[in-house]
């Protein structure tokens, strides 16, 4: 089937329609878009005054920010301990803090060993792991000279006392480590000597490695002061070299334990927190000293997230965050704040899977950077707020898009019933041959439908006159004709056996009366028609209304001696654009009507009235009142309230239908009232 022959019911296009309400979520959409730049701009300085906020409640609180007084620069972060941790050996501990080890490398062009650290603390002990990477492992012998022969490690620390100790860690092979250290003796002689004295507070494991070794350390807190260093001295066959977490010079005074503060946490608590968000507090050297929140939040659930991931960037609660637990802080944002400038940031988490904006602004002490301020947030939530409005709208608008549907529905159901109603009732109405034989009910509904019903019922009441008339036509053409006929064919007849002159031009002149009275019968037949060309080809021109008038009136009294006529007309002269000729033939019908049906003893009245904005004609005649029902329909074509045939001619039912083409023609209205106060008719002209 062609698409030129589908069809679709009223009840299927407006359902088409209804797909239209769709454009509403696409609007917001695109709003959406276009507001995306504006949220972040807003996230933006959102962060910027929170950082503010945190950093006036840090200012001038040199206690907080001791490590920025200071130029060292190789302290070691200790990391706040999350999880329990077994000394194995193994790294399945610190999955969680794996990442945040810090490296150190040799300084040496010719050694390529390394090893990472990471120290985390619970209230009772340090949890150190260690993963070397070394070409040559070597174990030492169990042996108590000072000449330790194999790989190993030295802890170095300032303990409570101040006294600077060296913890030493050599293993014999893979498992358990006691470590030891040096103190100085007298023996019985009285020489002062060093020996081994072995520590028991103190563990470790030792386990080998593919590329190397690990080595998980437990420090009791109370052993370690304010300092620790670690050196890793590694032994080789034709060399050896160390590495330190501190200075070129291994055994030079360790660095500082810096560790998470918590009356730093404790101020930034007080300023508040909020889902998604991390504050940093960084010392002089970007070391971090303190930090609050996560950037995950927790997504809400929506059947309609698949929806929505297609229409916006995907948002995901599950990133790669870099910098949890980090402790120092590298970024443009954070060399700009330890500057003395507030400065933002934007950057992709590792993964791509988030956008993260980051706000730095210094904190002061006496007009000096002593620190800064770092808080983070991802565009989660501004996605997360896209997809509640996204979703919010989606749904409203599914609901509005059912609700105006089923309207729709039941609107065009309506709707189609009546069409159908009226289909069959105006089908039904005419027969096949065109005869009107039923009726339709008329509706009293305002809408466009009860209009179409009404002019239809109308329409058929019109129809149905006009075949009673054409019906009637028959008979009343038979009346019309058979008196001029009859008169025609007996002046034949006669005219036959007629023997003087005289008879037969008495007889020729009854034949041609008959004769004139066809032919003025078929002139009113065609009379309409030929009036339609001539309106057309007809010119107006100004008139006196009041002159005109009476010269009519003068010529009606002449043609009509046995009737009275009157004519009321104002002062003041009316003009207006006529054609003579027409409105001679428009007045002659009202005229002629209103003489037919006037008492005799009755004049007709010829008013003349100016009203603000139109000019009315009006002609009176006092006798038998229209039928109601023919007040409207008087100035159809062929319509006649007549009986019987007068004895001025045939009557067709054309004259007033010629007076209100004329009329018309004029840019008027012609209509006929019965007279409220006596029995006559007013036939009323508003130009």
């Amino acid at each position: 089937m062609s698409s030129s022959n589908i069809k679709f019911s009223l009840r299927s296009k407006l359902m088409l329609l209804s797909i239209a309400v769709l454009i509403i979520p696409y609007m917001g959409f695109d709003y959406l878009k276009q507001m995306e730049s504006y949220l972040r701009d807003t996230l933006e300085a959102s962060l910027v005054d929170s950082a503010y906020a945190v950093a006036g409640a840090l200012n001038d609180k040199p206690r907080l920010f001791d490590s920025s007084f200071n130029e060292e620069e190789n302290n070691l972060y200790v990391h706040r301990l999350n999880n329990t941790v077994q000394l194995d050996g193994y790294t399945d501990d610190w999955d969680s803090y794996i990442d945040w080890s810090d490296s150190y490398h040799s300084d040496s062009l010719f050694n390529s060993d390394n090893f990472k650290l990471i120290i985390s603390k619970d209230d009772h002990y340090y949890y150190v792991l260690i993963q070397v990477e070394d070409d040559e492992l070597i174990y030492s012998t169990l042996d108590q000279s000072e000449n330790i022969e194999g790989d190993h490690f030295v802890v170095i620390y300032r303990d409570k006392y101040q006294r600077l100790q060296k913890d030493y860690f050599v293993p014999s092979g893979p498992g358990l480590v006691r470590p030891f250290r040096y103190e100085e003796s007298l023996d019985v002689y009285g020489v002062e000597t060093r020996v081994q004295k072995n520590l028991t507070n103190t563990s470790a494991v030792w386990q080998a490695t593919e590329v190397g070794y690990n080595i998980e350390i437990k420090i009791p807190v109370y052993l370690v002061g304010e300092r620790l260093g670690f050196i890793f001295n590694d032994i080789d066959k034709t060399k050896k070299s160390a590495i330190s977490t501190y200075g070129k010079t291994i055994y030079d005074e360790p660095g500082r334990v810096i560790s998470s503060s918590r009356r730093i946490e404790t101020i930034i608590y007080t300023q508040g927190r909020s889902e998604g968000r991390r504050i940093w507090v960084l010392d002089k050297a970007a070391q971090v000293l303190a930090n609050d929140g996560s950037l995950r939040r927790v997504f809400p659930d929506n059947a309609f997230n698949i929806i929505y991931t297609l229409l916006l960037p995907p948002a995901s609660d599950s990133f790669t965050d870099d910098l949890a637990g980090a402790s120092r802080l590298h970024g443009n944002e954070v060399k700009a704040a330890l500057s003395g400038n507030t400065q933002t940031r934007w950057r992709s988490s590792p993964d791509g899977k988030a956008v993260i904006v980051s706000a730095a602004t210094p904190v002061w002490f006496e007009n000096k950077v002593v620190g800064a301020v770092v808080i983070e947030e991802t565009t989660n939530n501004i996605q997360i707020m896209q997809r509640q409005v996204l979703a919010s709208l989606f749904n409203k608008t599914l609901l509005i898009f059912f609700v105006i549907v089923f309207l729709l529905l039941l609107f065009a159901s309506r709707l189609s019933s009546r069409l159908i109603r009226l289909n069959k009732e105006t089908t039904a109405a005419i027969d096949e041959y065109g005869k009107v034989k039923g009726k339709i009910s008329l509706s009293h509904s305002s809408d466009e439908i009860g209009e179409l019903s009404r002019s239809f019922g109308s329409m058929l009441e019109r129809l149905q006159q006009y075949h009673n008339y054409l019906e009637g036509m028959a008979s009343r053409l038979s009346h019309e004709l058979r008196t001029p006929m009859a008169i025609v064919k007996s002046s034949l007849d006669r005219l036959h056996t007629a023997q003087d002159e005289d008879s037969r031009k008495e007889i020729l002149q009854a034949a041609d009366t008959g004769l004139q009275r066809l032919q003025t019968l078929l002139t009113r037949l065609s009379e309409a028609a030929r009036l339609e060309q001539a309106l057309q080809e007809s010119d107006k021109e100004e008139t006196n209304l009041n002159d005109f008038l009476k010269q009519c009136i003068d010529g009606y009294q002449l043609a009509y001696p046995n009737k009275a006529f009157k004519l009321l007309k104002p002062d003041a002269d009316l003009n207006y654009k006529i054609n003579r000729d027409l409105f001679f033939q428009m007045l002659d019908k009202l005229i002629s009507n209103a003489v037919d049906f006037s008492f005799s003893d009755k004049e007709v009245l010829i008013i003349l009235i100016d009203r603000v904005g139109e000019i009315e004609i009006q002609v009176v005649n006092f006798g038998p009142r229209l039928p109601e029902g023919m007040l409207d329909e008087l100035f159809n074509s062929m319509v006649s309230v007549r009986n019987e045939r007068t004895e001025v001619g045939p009557h067709l039912g054309l004259g007033l239908f010629v007076a209100k083409l004329i009329a018309e023609f004029h840019d008027g209205k012609i209509f006929a009232s019965n007279l409220n106060d006596e029995e006559g008719v007013c036939i009323s002209i508003v130009f």
